[in-house]
């Protein structure tokens, strides 16, 4: 079994391409991630999207679903209702992007602030799992060190972003505030180029784990460090979790990514990254794989992620809630200004 738990599904018309993509990974089991709301834009919640994927496959769709921060701090959106609500209707978790520099940025609030206080002391005490992307790698923050993907994707930041030390010591605030929050921290954290302290937040907080989605600047940190990087995968295998970030965008993410880390994971051959307009072009090497064997491999692809989420299984839709969830979710887009959504699609269809 192979359960893929870092996927994203934001476009109804690539919903062939999806199931193709997670059969040719192999993955038996995926988890679809649903960024949270920061803007009051036609349309741009996917939550419907999630749930809709999840009433067609129950047996193989875990949901992270997300909130609608637009009214952060605000009598009308109470942000642990809104948890409430997710996991009335059946979600397994919850996704975060707002640690992302330009989606903190834009939400305008620390990671650390007392606005998410009650949020984050309600998922430590239910332990109802967190994946959140905090940071970038360090290279997006310097111009000239920016690899050409990333120039072609626009991503990197200037001073008018959060700077890293900055988003560095809120997201310190945070862990030592929540220390027992179920956490899955994707893109190995961020961390592949220092596997020192990778190691020593492992240590400090039992309850966290790292994924392994591209970023693939950490499958070239790993090969730079090739026997230090297996090393840590053996005596770590029991607190990292196969992702592939498949789904980016409108579903633009190459077939081939899941194979990639699998192939790195898998063998000790030496292999291009393949073709992938999040991981290519890049000027760096061939990435070598660590080649682990299959006790480990089986804690990654699947055993870590049953237990971090309490169970083998995605948790059953509530058909009742999920109703409730989509017209209430309906009803703010109208009331917003952004007009009918597929939230109101999505519910003609139950």
């Amino acid at each position: 079994m192979i359960v893929d738990c870092h996927t994203h599904f934001n476009n109804f018309d690539a919903y062939d391409a999806m199931m193709t993509d997670t059969q040719n990974t192999g993955a038996g089991q995926f988890a679809i991630l649903v960024f949270e709301k920061l803007t009051a834009e036609p349309d741009n919640f996917k939550l419907p999207h999630g749930l809709w994927f999840k009433l067609r496959h129950p047996d193989r769709v875990y949901l992270f679903g997300g909130l609608d921060l637009t009214g952060t701090g605000q009598p009308e959106f109470p942000l642990v209702t809104q948890l409430e609500a997710l996991m009335a209707a059946g979600c397994d978790g919850l996704k975060f992007l707002h640690g992302k520099p330009d989606r903190r940025k834009c939400l305008g609030h620390a990671l650390n602030s007392p606005i998410f206080d009650a949020l984050f002391d309600r998922l430590e005490q239910t332990q109802f799992p967190v994946l959140w992307h905090v940071g970038d790698p360090p290279e997006f923050w310097h111009p000239d060190q920016v690899p050409l993907w990333a120039k072609k994707n626009r991503w990197w930041y200037d001073e008018t972003h959060p700077g890293k030390a900055q988003i560095d010591a809120e997201i310190a605030d945070v862990f030592e505030k929540h220390p027992r929050l179920n956490l899955i921290l994707p893109h190995f954290f961020f961390l592949s180029n220092d596997l020192d302290r990778a190691a020593a937040l492992l240590a400090r907080y039992p309850s966290f784990v790292l994924d392994l989605a591209p970023g693939v600047e950490m499958y070239h940190n790993f090969t730079r460090q090739h026997r230090r990087a297996r090393d840590f995968f053996i005596a770590h295998a029991d607190r990292i979790l196969f992702g592939t970030d498949i789904g980016i965008g409108r579903h633009e993410t190459g077939p081939k990514r899941g194979w990639m880390i699998r192939q790195w994971l898998e063998t000790t051959e030496t292999f291009p990254v393949p073709d992938d307009p999040f991981m290519t072009p890049d000027e760096r090497p061939d990435l070598k794989g660590i080649g682990l064997s299959p006790d480990v491999l089986e804690k990654i692809y699947s055993a870590n992620f049953h237990r971090v989420l309490g169970r083998k299984h995605p948790k059953p839709l509530n058909t009742g809630a999920v109703k409730a969830l989509l017209n209430e979710l309906e009803i703010r887009a109208v009331n917003s200004g952004e007009g009918p959504s597929t939230a109101g699609r999505v519910l003609r269809e139950i």
